[in-house]
């Protein structure tokens, strides 16, 4: 190689974008494919829960084979230099046109900086000629299929078929394969420019797809000299690069498909065609991974909207959980750190009204502080013991058991053998005591006096007459007051209080017998108060049934009208006001004294 000349320009202030990889340093047997080793580059990235801004993998390297380009352009180059010196000795104008070449490649090499960006990686310059890689990625958005023709032998001997069931099964040495990628691994066009560039000669390069057959590269390579004779002496590597990103894909796709393979050791291909060299067996599953963790890494760097809070944010500040549901992180750990803190575990699913999917532990393990986190382990299993009809617990050190056909159970810590209804000893072929009974013998002992044991009883059967077992979960639900319409605060269930039966909404109180509320049924209750009552009842329905935000028709003109006041509406049509509860027609006179709630508003003049 040649000196570089006086003001020649030196290495290029710009640092390759792409992170070094041990790879990249090898020779060029262990860098001219995307070996196994590999597979740590391009594991599968979980898509559930975000990643940190800024940790993104250096997928592309891998294909890149960076040694093997060199080996060639620097035997390229030897060669071109031999000839050059010959040339210069018989034509002394050589020396006339190097600065005007060098200026336009220096001119040539910052546009394609401008245009490609972090595509181009810029090396230091070898023996005083600019060295260069430029990576290429084919548009495929809407997705791209490929068809691999693989060995019958190895994929019969593994047990394994086609995926989209189009083996051949008329005798021929292979099978297809057919997968559709989002993303394919790039093209790699690696330039170096001699200093008869753009004048003579064209550049030194070399065409790394280290995913496609040689046959297929060569035709690139053949498809570049044909556009380099077309424009000879024109600065050519702007025109090289859309062609191979634009319209190289006429020349490989055959009906929207490309077709890999098969395996065949093949000679007769271009020196500056670099291409696949492991059998398709292994490099289609690094182009799915690849194709993968592109896609994992779009999804960081784009925008999305949160689902709870509306918020825009980019990918890496959100959760995307199993069911495709995305939310921001935010939103998600105030949530889990809510359910968790309540003990509603059974209710850590997906936020989304129509979507019920759980929450993965590996998600709550990322959103939840350490404690919170076993705290949620902790009441899983105890509401799953608790949900299991087979399970008890000691009543001396409070261990879940197992009990048998019997009623049985013995502690595994304690090893005491008691009753799973009555928690006493075991008593074969003896009736179990109730509660009250207990409650006696205890008094008769001496342990409790009469004033006690009477409180107790009375507390007893209270509690027995104010509980619900819940249909889903048959966790026990104590009613203090309210509706009928109760739900489950371990699953979440609703069911209606009176029958026990699993409901959905307010149908089930208008279409069966059961009551949303239940009037009193004691006989010292008096007539006013029964008539109060029953108002009551007939105002809190009203109330259901009319939430605030929904719409009230205009007494008037029948206009309804949206409720944003808990007392009195407003109606757009004939501009008058009327009552929400009664929806008596109210003026200011009425509102201000207190129409609302009022004797005449709740029908008490009839009484």
């Amino acid at each position: 190689m040649e000196a570089a000349a006086p003001g020649a320009a030196s290495a290029r202030a710009l640092e390759p974008h792409r992170i070094p990889t041990p790879e990249s340093s090898a020779d060029a047997s262990s860098s001219s494919s995307p070996s196994p080793s590999h597979a740590a580059d391009l594991r599968p990235v979980a898509c559930e829960a975000g990643g940190e801004e800024g940790v993104l993998l250096d997928l592309d390297s891998p294909w890149a084979a960076p040694a093997e380009a060199e080996r060639i352009l620097g035997e390229a180059a030897a060669t071109g230099a031999a000839a050059a010196l010959q040339i210069i000795a018989e034509e002394q104008e050589e020396e006339d046109e190097t600065p005007d070449n060098r200026q336009r490649q220096e001119d040539e090499l910052i546009a394609l900086e401008a245009i490609y960006g972090h595509d181009l990686t810029v090396f230091e310059n070898k023996g005083g000629l600019r060295y260069f890689q430029i990576y290429i990625h084919y548009d495929v958005a809407d997705g791209i299929d490929v068809c691999a023709n693989l060995s019958s032998a190895n994929v019969c001997s593994k047990g394994e078929g086609c995926s989209n069931g189009t083996g051949h099964g008329d005798g021929s040495d292979f099978l297809s394969y057919k997968c559709n990628f989002e993303y394919l691994p790039p093209l790699i066009l690696t330039c170096l420019l001699p200093r008869s560039y753009p004048n003579k000669d064209p550049p030194y390069f070399t065409v790394t797809v280290k995913w496609m057959d040689l046959p297929q590269v060569s035709q690139l390579c053949e498809m570049l000299d044909t556009i380099w004779a077309e424009l000879k002496g024109q600065e050519v590597v702007y025109q090289w690069v859309e062609w191979l990103r634009d319209s190289s894909r006429s020349h490989l796709w055959f009906d929207g498909k490309l077709t890999l393979g098969p395996d065949i050791v093949t000679h007769n291909g271009d020196d500056r065609a670099i291409s696949r060299t492991n059998s398709l067996e292994s490099v289609i599953p690094l182009m799915m991974s690849y194709s993968s963790n592109k896609r994992y890494q779009a999804f960081l760097e784009d925008v999305h909207m949160c689902l709870i809070c509306l918020n825009q944010s980019k990918g890496s500040n959100f959760v995307r959980l199993s069911c495709q549901h995305l939310f921001c992180v935010k939103c998600m750990e105030t949530l889990c750190r809510m359910h968790v803190k309540e003990g509603s575990v059974f209710q850590l699913v997906c936020p989304d009204t129509k979507c019920n999917a759980s929450i993965p532990p590996f998600v709550l393990k990322r959103l939840l502080t350490e404690e919170e986190f076993e705290r949620w382990d902790r009441l899983v299993l105890k509401k799953a013991l608790d949900s299991m009809s087979d399970v008890v617990y000691c009543p001396r050190c409070g261990i879940g058991c197992l009990e048998d056909e019997n009623n049985d159970a013995e502690c595994p810590k304690c090893s005491f053998i008691f009753c799973s209804l009555c928690k006493e000893p075991c008593h074969p072929a003896k009736q179990c005591i109730t509660p009250e009974e207990k409650i006696k013998r205890q008094q008769a002992s001496g342990k409790m006096s009469e004033k006690e044991m009477a409180r107790e009883l009375l507390t007893i059967r209270k509690l027995f007459s104010d509980i619900q077992l819940c249909p889903k979960c048959k966790m026990p639900i104590v009613k203090t007051e309210g509706c009928n319409k109760m739900s489950c605060g371990n699953c979440g269930q609703l069911l209606c209080f009176r029958c026990g039966r699993a409901i959905s909404g307010y149908d089930h109180f208008w279409n069966e017998e059961c009551e949303l509320f239940e009037l009193r049924q004691y006989s010292d209750v008096t007539p006013f108060e029964r008539h109060m009552e029953e108002v009551q009842i007939s105002r809190r329905v009203k109330v259901q049934l009319s939430p605030i935000g929904s719409t009230i028709r205009c007494p008037k003109c029948r206009q309804r009208n949206f409720k944003d006041n808990e007392e009195y509406i407003f109606c757009w049509a004939c501009r008058i006001h009327y009552c929400s509860l009664c929806r008596m027609r109210v003026d200011d006179k009425y509102m201000k004294s207190g129409h609302y709630r009022s004797s005449e508003c709740v029908g008490l003049g009839s009484f």
